[in-house]
C-alpha cells in the first residue's frame, strides 16, 4: 500500500502548518530550510527534522528536468526551491508513494495540477484554474513567448498575461 507523504513548501511553514504535529510522512528539500532561516517558523521545521518527522532529501535530475520543461511549456515564475519540491513530488510519486504537495504558491499549484500531483493549500483559497502566459509588448501589443523579455520588434519592455 502506497504510503502518503507530505512535500513541504516553505509557504506551508509560513503559512503556520505545524510539520512536528502532523501524523504523516513529511519531506522537503534543502532549499527550503535556507529559505526559511529567518522566519520564527525555522525553529519549528528545524525540530520536527531532528525529532525524524520531516526528512530532508534531493530529487533527481530526470524529475528536475522534466519540471523544468514545464515551467518552459506554461512559463510560470517560481525559484529554483520551488522546481526542486515537484521534482521531489515526481519522484515520490514514480515510487509508487502518494505525495501531497503542501503550499500556499499559486505558481506551484499550478504547475502541480499540470503534472497530475495533488497538493494541499494552508491558509490561502489556492487557484481556481490552471494558466499558461505568455509575454506582451507594451508598445505594439506583439505576442511572445513565455521566455521573452524585449520585443523583438520595437525593443520595448514586455508584460506577462495569462494566454487566452
Amino acid at each position: 500500500m502506497p504510503r502518503k507523504i507530505y512535500v513541504l513548501d516553505t509557504s506551508a511553514i509560513i503559512a503556520g502548518f505545524a510539520p512536528g504535529l502532523a501524523d504523516v510522512e513529511q519531506v522537503t528539500v534543502q532549499k527550503v530550510l535556507e529559505e526559511a532561516k529567518y522566519l520564527c517558523s525555522k525553529l519549528e521545521l528545524e525540530a520536527a527534522i531532528v525529532a525524524g518527522k520531516v526528512e530532508v532529501t534531493e530529487p533527481s535530475k530526470s524529475s528536475l528536468a522534466e519540471v523544468r520543461l514545464k515551467v518552459s511549456q506554461t512559463g510560470d515564475r517560481v525559484s529554483d526551491t520551488d522546481v526542486e519540491l515537484l521534482a521531489l513530488a515526481l519522484d515520490l510519486r514514480r515510487a509508487g508513494e502518494e505525495p501531497m504537495l503542501v503550499t500556499d504558491d499559486y505558481a506551484i499549484q499550478n504547475l502541480a495540477r499540470l503534472l497530475g500531483l495533488p497538493y494541499r493549500r494552508v491558509a490561502m483559497p489556492g487557484i481556481t484554474e490552471v494558466l499558461t502566459w505568455e509575454m506582451v509588448c507594451s508598445a505594439c501589443g506583439r505576442v511572445h513567448p513565455a521566455t521573452a523579455t524585449q520585443c523583438e520588434v520595437c525593443g520595448s519592455p514586455l508584460v506577462r498575461r495569462p494566454r487566452r
